[in-house]
């Protein structure tokens, strides 16, 4: 979201594992709930956008070197 009602679907790099706590999850399922579109009607406007969306179904690719296995 670059502002409110400026809704966009990118794409965005591929991710890696930066820290040994991270995990790579390939999303087969996402969506968006209540709480992703407060900012909907009244974000000011940013060049840098906001990533909405923090559920999301999907399967561990990779995990780093401190994670469980």
């Amino acid at each position: 979201m670059y502002r409110a009602g400026d809704v966009r679907v990118e794409n965005v790099p591929d991710p890696t594992l930066v820290n040994s706590t991270d995990a790579l999850v390939r999303v087969t399922r996402g969506c968006i709930c209540g709480s992703d579109l407060w900012p909907y009607k009244d974000m000011e406007p940013t060049e840098s956008g906001r990533r909405m969306g923090h559920e999301a179904i999907g399967i561990v690719e990779d995990v780093g070197s401190m994670s469980a296995r």
